[in-house]
Parts: structure tokens; sequence; C-alpha cells
């Protein structure tokens, strides 16, 4: 037990499990995932929960994102010990029987800076897991295709530069749909498959000289997103046929692929729970 534990230990509670909700501009973080020495969303978040409730914390997330990608999506869970002085005044709302605490998301979303903000905190059933109760994931690629690019358009969009063909593009995209094995768009991890479902990818221009990707499944593996996009990329510019994708899709050798696509122009959009658990990002945000 920690000294702020002992200080405040009274009657021992049951641990609660929290979810919380999130967003963040991915540049200037060194990815999601907690590393030594390196900024990190989730070092900052945890750091930040540490302090309003006392206690060592330890995060689960929906999805680690890369380097430089952003979320409006993000979800985690966290198991706390309720026991500590401070997590009891931190966590009132829940302890009440509220199921959100404003008052936690508030503390929590005033330290951890402007590139971070929580949506939500509430409490959930201890079987809730913030990465494996998840039934999907979407995510949206921004693309400027205009010779030039708007100043705030640069930190989350991909200036390629040159129009793109959209029909081609959405050819391609059409060989990669239902489940495959994604080796040639995965970094390979030993001990994990790259077998996937992808269950739609829409490629729209919403106004002239944008394009947007969106993609969606059960789940990606590392890198998977910006790979694909990359030779999506490659056919809009006319420099690969529709049905090379299909090709390095069946080769599954990394070695084929195009260009990756950057960090900056991906975000996390969506998570969803089926129907037992709200899916992210909460109504209204």
């Amino acid at each position: 037990m920690t000294a702020a534990s002992a200080a405040g230990a009274g009657p021992r509670l049951p641990r609660l499990r929290l979810r919380i909700d999130l967003a963040y501009d991915g540049s200037p973080f060194a990815g999601f995932a907690r590393q030594p020495d390196q900024t990190t969303v989730q070092g900052t978040l945890e750091g930040a929960l540490s302090r309003c409730l006392g206690q060592e914390v330890l995060t689960t997330c929906a999805g680690r994102t890369d380097r430089g990608v952003h979320a409006v999506a993000q979800v985690v869970h966290l198991d706390v010990d309720p026991s500590v002085a401070v997590a009891q005044r931190s966590l009132a709302d829940l302890l009440g029987g509220r199921p959100t605490s404003p008052e936690l998301r508030r503390r929590v979303d005033g330290l951890v800076g402007p590139a971070i903000t929580l949506w939500q905190v509430r409490r959930v059933p201890d079987d809730f897991d913030a990465r494996f109760s998840a039934t999907g994931r979407g995510y949206r690629y921004r693309l400027v295709d205009a010779e030039t690019v708007a100043p705030l358009d640069r930190f989350d969009r991909w200036h390629v530069g040159v129009p793109l063909a959209l029909p081609p593009m959405r050819a391609a995209a059409r060989y990669l749909l239902g489940e495959h094995d994604f080796a040639a768009f995965c970094k390979r991890v030993p001990g994990r498959s790259s077998v996937r479902r992808l269950d739609q990818i829409a490629i729209t221009r919403p106004a002239p000289g944008q394009v947007h990707v969106r993609l969606a499944g059960a789940a990606f593996c590392h890198n998977q997103v910006r790979s694909i996009v990359g030779c999506l990329v490659e056919v809009g510019r006319h420099r690969w046929e529709p049905d090379r994708v299909g090709e390095v899709l069946a080769s599954r050798d990394r070695q084929l692929l195009a260009r990756v696509a950057p960090p900056h122009g991906l975000t996390l959009e969506r998570v969803t729970y089926g129907r037992r658990f709200p899916a992210a990002p909460p109504a209204g945000t």
C-alpha cells in the first residue's frame, strides 16, 4: 500500500472499473502507448489520473495509435481502489450512485493539456474491456489533392498535390473487402495473426480538393490503414492499376507495398461495443 493509501485508508471498498472516452491531437505525442522518456497519450493520461486518484493506475485502450495519429473516439478502461481518501473525493459522483463523474472528468481534463480532451468518465461493469469488448473500429484518412493546401489542413491531411481519380481507387478497394490475410499491409508482430475482416472502405470527395477514405472493421493490425491508403493513392494517381492492390494482398509480401501514408492524415473516429455498451464518441460530442 502506498503512503497516500495508508494515510486515507478506511473500510476496504470493491475496486471500480472506469471507462474514459477521449480525443487527442496526435501531433505532440510519440504515439498512444506509454514509452520510457517519451511523451505519449497514455503516459500523460495515466499521470493525470494517478495524481487525481492518489494511486498508480494503468489503462487499457481500444486501439493503439502511432506517432502523429489522431483520435476523436479513443476509449480506455482502468481499475481504481476507491478506499483511498483522495480517490473517494475524486469519485464522489460514482460512489454516490451516479453513472458518470463530471468532476473527475474536469479535473483530469485540466491536467492533460490542450492536446487531449476527455469526453466522459463513467463506471462500467468489471467485464467491460476497452480493447476486447469492442466489436468494431472506424478510421478516417484525409487527403488534399489540390495544388495548394490551407495552413490548418497541413496538420490532419496528407497533401498529395495532384488530382486523384476516385473511381479506380474504389475499384481497387473492393479487392480488400471481407476477411483476408493482410500480411502485406501490416507490420509483422511475432506470434500475432494478420488475418482481419474489412467491412467497409468508402472513398468520397466532401469538397473540391478534399478526399476522405473511411475504413471500418472489427480490428486492424499495425500500419494496416496507412498501408492501404498508400496503395490507393498510387491507383488514384494512375501509377497502379486497381488489380495490383489485389495482387499485393494475395502475395502477403510487404516488400510489394507502395509508400505507407504519413500518420498525420489518420484519425480513429469510432469504436463500437455492440448493444451492451455505448459506442464512442459519446452522443453530442
